[in-house]
């Protein structure tokens, strides 16, 4: 018998008041990029590779079969100034300000209450959809793909208002697997420890992180995050960037620098031998695609025309953070200072300069905005091995960088994409590894310009998509939204074997409403609404 599913949206509303806005837990949801060479934890709580379990330097893995991690934790930063007021969201370590789920235009959640219903990663790969078509059978992301929240879909049934799979559509993957989830800044609980920077931007995000498992960029992870203004204030001077605590192996003996060719900082051995890979690798944390910037004078995207319209930054600032020290130098601790970082300044706003340290040298060393901008293989211009006329060789250390782009600018309801790379390298030294790494990060420069880290759809083969039964037909739920009880009117011919179960948003499902033979050619489906949790649900109807 062929099953054909229908679908019909419901969406309940409370009976009782709304409750106070801001009450959203901390998500759990956790998945992993596997396809390459590297196994990458994600979480949909702001930050890479900490979180839940993974709190040891065991959340970035690679190669994945050596069990060694180049990076202990990473996470993403935004800044940007509201009505002259700075404001910034972060996460660091266990300082997790993002929260699962939409918000809706006023810029608070759509449920404050409870955002359990959105803590879930969906993760795809183009071998799940190979084997669906192949065998007819979809893993629970595939078939549950989250479209109505926002999830890209590539249309392969003619209508870009729908997901079908069986249909043609399919998840818009990136590289050869993708994990999707989505958040918001603006539903932490007041007075939650974790949030040191609590002044919410509204600021709503959809994040695609992916995978290639071709070897050119095995060993690289992507992070894009497309950016929503969900209040009615613009957000000026807006930043956004991914700090990262690079513990290379051994992380006690590390330096950093910046690339500025490429728009990456990277983390490399002061030494040719690590305790934990041996041969020391190199690390980056890259800006990929940067955000339409507002007019700087410069020629951002180097196609020669400068400021022109559309032109997308780089990176802009891959500012120093030290582990121990004074407020104005470790992570920041205010919007301000956070502001002062994505601008390549130090946490009180002094300049860098390419001088020792970098921190309050004299007028007369340059400017900066990138720290240790000079060339560790042959050692010239300003690195920490070469910090400049009479200063010793840095000593190495635990390292911290940001690598951040900006400013833009995200009026009421605009949206921003920026997409972050971490390229990885090991050659036959330290230094062949920082030559190896530029490489790679050339090449993911390369890729992105040509449009490799656009989705690609994968080609149909196998089962024959299977078409709904044209004799059943399916009203809209009436009404709707409803409190105690909806109604959908079906008709089919008498006695047609019909079921008809009602899910959550997250497919799972919530209560069986119908199963078996239909009485009549017309009849109804009836919800019943009391106990059900307020919030969008679908009746999936099988004949």
């Amino acid at each position: 018998m062929r099953l054909a599913p229908l679908l019909v949206l419901l969406v309940a509303m409370p009976a009782l008041a709304q409750p106070v806005p801001g009450a959203c837990r901390l998500g759990v949801a956790e998945d992993s990029l596997t396809v390459g060479a590297v196994r990458a934890a994600v979480f949909n709580t702001g930050a890479l590779f900490f979180g839940n379990s993974a709190t040891n330097g065991d959340g970035y893995i690679v190669p994945k079969e050596t069990g060694h991690s180049p990076i202990f934790a990473a996470g993403l930063w935004l800044a940007g100034t509201v009505g002259g007021e700075v404001r910034a969201a972060q996460a660091t370590y266990a300082a997790f300000v993002f929260r699962p789920g939409p918000l809706g235009d006023d810029g608070r959640p759509v449920d404050p209450a409870d955002c359990s219903a959105f803590d879930r990663i969906y993760s795809v790969s183009r071998s799940d959809v190979t084997a669906y078509y192949t065998t007819g059978r979809a893993t629970d992301d595939l078939r549950d793909w989250p479209w109505r929240l926002g999830a890209p879909v590539l249309d392969g049934d003619g209508d870009p208002a729908n997901y079908d799979l069986a249909a043609g559509d399919q998840p818009a993957i990136r590289g050869d697997q993708t994990a999707w989830w989505l958040m918001n800044d603006s539903a932490t609980l007041a007075g939650d420890p974790n949030a040191t920077l609590r002044t919410p931007l509204g600021v709503e995000a959809r994040v695609e992180a992916f995978a290639f498992a071709d070897p050119r960029l095995s060993a690289v992870t992507f992070y894009r995050y497309t950016l929503t203004n969900r209040t009615a204030a613009t957000i000026d001077s807006a930043y956004a960037g991914l700090f990262v605590d690079s513990d290379l192996g051994d992380g006690i003996d590390d330096y950093v620098g910046s690339d500025t060719l490429s728009g990456m900082a990277y983390t490399y051995n002061a030494d040719n031998l690590d305790a934990a890979y041996g041969i020391p690798p190199a690390v980056g944390m890259q800006v990929a695609s940067g955000p339409v910037g507002l007019p700087n004078g410069r020629d951002d995207d180097g196609d020669g025309t400068v400021d022109e319209p559309g032109e997308r930054l780089g990176a802009t600032a891959m500012p120093r953070i030290l582990k121990n020290g004074s407020t104005v130098v470790i992570e920041p601790r205010t919007p301000r200072e956070m502001a002062h970082r994505f601008q390549g300044r130090w946490g009180d706003g002094s300049v860098m300069r390419e001088l020792g340290s970098g921190y309050d040298q004299p007028s007369t060393a340059r400017l900066t905005r990138f720290a240790f901008t000079g060339d560790p293989v042959t050692n010239r211009a300003w690195t920490e091995g070469n910090p400049g006329a009479g200063f010793p060789q840095n000593a190495p250390q635990d390292q911290r960088m940001l690598v951040g782009t900006g400013p833009f600018r995200l009026r009421p309801g605009q949206s921003e994409t920026v997409t972050f790379a971490v390229p990885f390298a090991q050659g036959s030294s330290n230094m062949d590894s920082i030559t190896r790494l530029r490489g790679v990060a050339a090449a993911v420069r390369a890729v992105e310009r040509f449009g490799g880290l656009e989705p690609v759809a994968v080609e149909r083969t196998g089962l024959a998509a299977p078409t709904p039964d044209e004799t059943v037909r399916l009203s809209a739920p009436s009404p709707s939204p409803f409190t105690s009880r909806t109604v959908v009117r079906y008709e089919a011919p008498a006695g047609t074997l019909l079921r008809a179960t009602l899910h959550d948003v997250l497919g799972r499902r919530v209560a069986v409403v119908h199963d078996g033979p239909t009485a009549d050619v017309a009849g109804d489906l009836a919800v019943d609404g009391r106990g059900l949790a307020p919030g969008t649900y679908l009746l999936r109807v099988r004949v």
